[in-house]
This record gives C-alpha cells, structure tokens and sequence, in this order.
C-alpha cells in the first residue's frame, strides 16, 4: 500500500473533549446545511422562533451527545455556528 503524506484539516475528535455548538440565532438564516450533514441529528430548525430578519433559525436538541466532527461549523454559510471544545475536567469542575 502506498503511504500518504496527506494529513487531516483538523484533528479527530478528542473522547477526552466535551463539546458544545454555539449558534448565533441573528446570523443564521436556516438553510438547513447544519441539519443535513450532522451525523448525529443534533440540530434542528425552530418552528415558533424567528431571528430580526424573519427567519426560522438553527438549534441545537441535544447539546450533550456532541462528538466535535465539525461537519456543521465547516458547511454552514453564513458562519453562524461553531464548536466550542472543552476538557472533560474542566466540565466536571464547573458543576
């Protein structure tokens, strides 16, 4: 097998990490990117919310299962959303 020299963009998700999606309900204009590319189904679009600009926007349904692969924050158009990574010791200190 022929060896790469090709490395990642970004480093594979940490178990050690927790991480949590900040979104910015004002930039987001619910295109539905986030939704369709998050492995884990942890985003959705609010039916009853809307931003300054009328629009439904992304949130996030289950902050806690997370895996930072960051396929949101890459796809999303109008950055308004990233991942926040955290170690777990700091999470267990905070509570």
């Amino acid at each position: 097998m022929l060896k790469s020299k090709r490395t990642p963009i970004l480093p594979p998700p940490s178990p050690e990490k927790k991480y949590e999606i900040i979104i910015d309900s004002e930039q987001c204009d619910g295109c539905e990117l986030c939704l369709s590319f998050c492995p884990k189904d942890l985003i959705e679009i609010s039916e009853d919310k809307f931003n300054s600009r009328m629009l439904h926007y992304a949130i996030v349904v289950k902050p806690e299962e997370c895996a930072g692969c960051r396929q949101c924050e890459r796809l999303c158009p109008t950055v308004s959303l990233y991942i926040l990574e955290k170690d777990n010791k700091e999470v267990i200190n905070n509570e």
